[in-house]
């Protein structure tokens, strides 16, 4: 099965190329949309699209400058650019950049089918296999594992998901919204969540008092640190220390 991201600003365009695409093929997985550029390559780097349809003047970061940055990490992607007549020139430009066909809208399904037929038979003639599921699963996990393991390094620290999310090149949002989905837990409530029980530790381990600890895991405010182990312990550290402290 063949992966195809629609990347459009337009959520009515965005809707009937999805329908249409639905309808007429049954061997093409649509992943997640993007709205702009910048959303069509963070998509692409996480899943690696088979076949990209991508408007051509959309905010932020138009279709052909998110092509120009695709095809560097993706260099087999067969993309289908979306213009209109006034855009014919910008268009052209395109095809120099990996670009294997255009459509003027609004797009007729005939000709959007015969686009995506062109790049599946560019795709089989690469010998690119009809799933790459396994190999974008492997560069999602990878940039999760990547950020974790930033995470456990530097939790100490001042960690900010900015900082985090440029570690792993990725736009703050959109890492945010991955980190979410692939995790469970919002980003803050990871950290937190780390930090407290590295704080458990201590709290068993050493007789430093609490300020101290909630200072070297990273919680630069104790009022803070009390109130973060009080939600995800249900019990004051001093409490958690000494219900400890009595069983042994």
């Amino acid at each position: 099965m063949y992966k195809l991201m629609i990347v459009e600003d337009e959520p009515l365009e965005r809707l009937a190329l999805r329908k249409i695409i639905q309808r007429m093929y049954f061997n093409i997985d649509i992943l997640q949309d993007a709205k702009n550029g910048t959303e069509a390559i963070e998509i692409a780097k996480l899943y690696q699209p088979d076949i990209i349809l991508m408007d051509i003047r959309m905010p932020e970061t138009t279709g052909l400058e998110a092509q120009k940055r695709i095809i560097k990490f993706l260099s087999h992607v067969k993309t289908i650019i979306l213009t209109a007549y006034s855009e014919f020139s910008y268009a052209q430009e395109a095809i120099q950049h990996g670009v294997i066909d255009y459509l003027l809208k609004p797009v007729k399904p005939e000709d959007l089918k015969k686009s995506i037929d062109k790049a599946i038979e560019n795709l089989e003639r690469m010998h690119v296999p009809g799933s790459r599921n396994s190999k974008a699963e492997l560069v999602g996990e990878n940039i999760i594992k990547s950020a974790l393991n930033y995470i456990e390094k530097n939790f100490a620290q001042k960690l900010k998901l900015n900082t985090v999310a440029e570690f792993v090149h990725l736009n703050p949002q959109y890492f945010s919204r991955y980190f979410k989905k692939e995790v469970g837990l919002t980003f803050t409530e990871y950290v937190n969540k780390l930090r407290i029980e590295k704080a458990k530790k201590l709290l068993l381990e050493t007789n430093k008092p609490i300020y101290r600890i909630a200072m070297e895991v990273g919680f630069s405010d104790p009022a803070y640190f009390n109130k973060v182990f009080l939600k995800i312990e249900k019990q004051p550290p001093y409490k958690f220390k000494q219900s400890h402290a009595l069983n042994d």
